[in-house]
């Protein structure tokens, strides 16, 4: 058998097939504050209403009461809002300037390689673009003289 073989290395840009990257996507934190205490029955009634580790009833001196416990677990589900009871106890925002990514990989490299390869060239291109506008300033300044 005579073979003869070529290999192409490939990048994303040239086609799909050559991104290690399976799904890459961002959220916004979530926050949960409760505007009032919530006790008792009701206290069961609202952490069944989110995802589990999102809130939890702790029980002091016989009084059990929820508490927010990890916010980011939360899935944004919404459905506290079905309880009229409930609806008024929770207040759900979304941090503006908090972003949860998610980066999954199928290729050789590891997620968190991706990114910080990905930042790299982020960087590099920033670069290009504040030497660029160096460039436009020189040349504006010259024209000006």
């Amino acid at each position: 058998m005579d073979l003869k073989l070529h290999c192409v290395k490939g990048i994303g840009r040239d086609h799909a097939k050559f991104s290690p990257v399976a799904t890459a996507s961002y959220r916004l934190l979530p926050e949960i504050v409760l505007t009032e205490e919530v006790k008792g029955e009701r206290a069961d009634r609202l952490v069944r209403c989110f995802s589990p580790g999102v809130m939890e009833v702790t029980e002091e001196n016989g009084v059990r009461r929820a508490r927010v416990v990890n916010s980011r677990l939360d899935t944004c589900s919404r459905e506290v809002f079905r309880h009229p009871d409930l609806k008024d106890c929770v207040k759900l925002n979304k941090l503006r300037d908090h972003f949860i990514f998610s980066v999954e990989s199928t290729g050789a490299l590891a997620p968190d390689v991706l990114v910080c390869e990905a930042t790299k060239v982020l960087m590099g291109k920033c670069r290009k673009f504040l030497s660029e506008l160096d460039v436009v300033a020189d040349t504006e300044q010259q024209g000006m003289r």
